[in-house]
């Protein structure tokens, strides 16, 4: 039995610039990391004695003997693409978290796939060609409205300042633990207890990317103006002030971005001592990222856990990982 362990993701700053429809012509940055919390699949060879020959458990079970006959469009894509063998095969996904959620769940499970099929059948990739293949797969096979941060995220994995222009990508990592674990401690994150669809949001964004580019230059101003904080020149409690303003960009990209009922709980958690935060991914549900200065913790803590629900997390260091069981 094979599993692979792969991790989920933050985005700090930056977040929407991220497509080439935008960073084709437009130098960016993108700051983010992985998290401990994380989407596992693991795989097995059935014995022939097996009544189906795919057998795959999630939130949907499937028991189909052709390929063509899978319903989840992720698995039978990479089966199809990146499986050479004629076993009887089950597989298990699990997450820490639920999907759908802002956390680039949908980029992780892709690369998790698809590194677990080519390790299996014995490809190995480098981390950046592993990232492009992600990449590739989602934007051309599957025709999924994704930018390139999530895939790149969970491949490499850590603290990660991403540069992107005309369809290239390149890594700074940034190892200053003193400062990440600083930054660690003032981060929350907030489930709105609402799930959605990022691809409606992303195509709608993408759509006024020509009438709101002004909005997509703001926030990638913004994402270089916090790289200055992390050399510790300026004071940390600025991220929150900068994730505000990123927020307040963000909502302007597309009219369902946000809503009466969001606006409504960062108004709430900004009352009780966030100075800025953000809806995660491409908005409309999932998790706040809010900033709390150390001093205004206890307050929004209490006020925020008789409400809504906070989950702990802590910056990771690995991308996706085979382990053999």
């Amino acid at each position: 039995m094979k599993v692979v362990k792969t991790p989920l993701r933050v985005s700090l700053f930056g977040g929407g610039t991220d497509f080439p429809e935008y960073f084709s012509n437009n130098k960016t940055t993108i700051i983010g990391s992985t998290i401990d919390k994380y989407i596992y699949v693991t795989f097995n060879k059935n014995t022939k004695l097996s009544k189906t020959k795919y057998q795959i458990f999630y939130k949907n079970n499937e028991f189909v003997n052709n390929v063509s006959d899978i319903k989840h469009k992720v698995i039978k894509q990479a089966l199809k693409k990146y499986y050479k063998y004629d076993d009887n095969i089950e597989m298990h996904i699990a997450a820490d978290l639920p999907g759908f959620s802002g956390l680039g769940s949908s980029s992780t499970f892709s690369t998790s796939i698809i590194n677990l099929l080519s390790n299996i059948c014995g490809t190995r990739m480098s981390k950046k060609k592993l990232a492009n293949e992600v990449i590739n797969f989602e934007r051309v096979l599957l025709q999924d409205c994704v930018g390139y941060q999530d895939q790149i995220h969970s491949v490499y994995g850590g603290f990660n300042f991403i540069e992107l222009y005309k369809k290239e990508f390149k890594i700074i990592k940034y190892n200053n633990k003193k400062f990440i674990n600083k930054l660690n401690k003032n981060l929350f994150l907030v489930f709105t207890g609402r799930t959605r669809s990022a691809a409606k949001i992303e195509k709608k964004k993408l759509k006024q990317i020509k009438l709101n580019k002004n909005y997509f230059d703001k926030i990638k101003e913004i994402s270089y103006e916090a790289k200055k904080i992390f050399s510790e020149k300026y004071n940390i409690n600025k991220i929150g002030t900068l994730l505000d303003y990123s927020w307040d960009c963000k909502k302007k990209l597309a009219d369902n971005v946000t809503n009466n009922f969001f606006d409504g709980m960062y108004r709430y958690a900004k009352k009780y001592g966030s100075t800025g935060g953000k809806l995660l991914g491409a908005g409309a549900g999932g998790f706040f990222l809010f900033y709390v200065p150390k001093q205004n913790q206890k307050k929004f803590i209490k006020k925020i856990n008789s409400k809504y629900q906070i989950i702990d997390f802590k910056f990771s260091e690995e991308g996706t990982k085979i382990l053999n069981v």
